[in-house]
């Protein structure tokens, strides 16, 4: 069978020749391909990720609630377990110390020589001591501090103020002494054999 084009030439059908394109030029295509396919998959991704994070926040949250009168309940015990501690100290430091000032006036007692009289014994600091006194005489003074000195107990004596009165007519010497108190060194005891 013959064909006939009675068309003219400007209507005529075309023949459109299509030609592929090379290879090279998919590979731009591609790699956006992919990276828009890998960031929509890190996208799900990261949303599930999202969605079990909120879910573990709220249910930490819910717990919380749940056991906000147990964490006050364990504040308040810590708080009054502290305020037991300080409390024990303090009586642990009084049990320590409740000897040493019985010890500290048992030895100006012991070391007081004969004619020397006490008016005095004042705390200045838990360290520190004033003592007052009267006599007749400043050798009997310098033997009460030299006596005093050999104690334990008494350090660093100073004669801070000696001068001289009257008691009934009689001439005396009134005298301060400062004294630095501490505990006497503990022994250890050997277990040589």
């Amino acid at each position: 069978m013959i064909r006939i084009n009675l068309l003219p030439q400007e209507d005529a059908p075309r023949q459109i020749n299509f030609k592929m394109p090379a290879v090279g030029a998919f590979v731009p295509v591609a790699i956006i391909g992919a990276a828009v396919a890998a960031c929509i998959v890190v996208f799900f991704v990261q949303q599930g990720s999202i969605r079990s994070l909120e879910d573990k926040v709220a249910t930490a949250k819910q717990e919380s609630q749940a056991l906000a009168p147990q964490i006050a309940r364990i504040k308040q015990l810590q708080r009054e377990r502290e305020q037991l501690d300080q409390r024990l100290d303090v009586i642990t430091n009084l049990d320590e110390e409740r000897y040493f000032r019985v010890h500290l006036m048992s030895e100006v007692a012991r070391r007081m020589p004969e004619n020397c009289w006490l008016t005095g014994l004042r705390e200045v600091s838990p360290t520190q001591f004033e003592i007052e006194g009267i006599t007749f005489s400043n050798f009997i003074v310098a033997d009460f501090l030299r006596d005093l000195q050999s104690s334990d107990y008494y350090h660093s004596l100073d004669l801070v103020q000696i001068e001289r009165g009257l008691i009934e007519e009689v001439r005396v010497l009134n005298f301060t002494i400062n004294a630095e108190v501490g505990q006497p060194p503990v022994e250890v005891a050997s277990t040589a054999r």
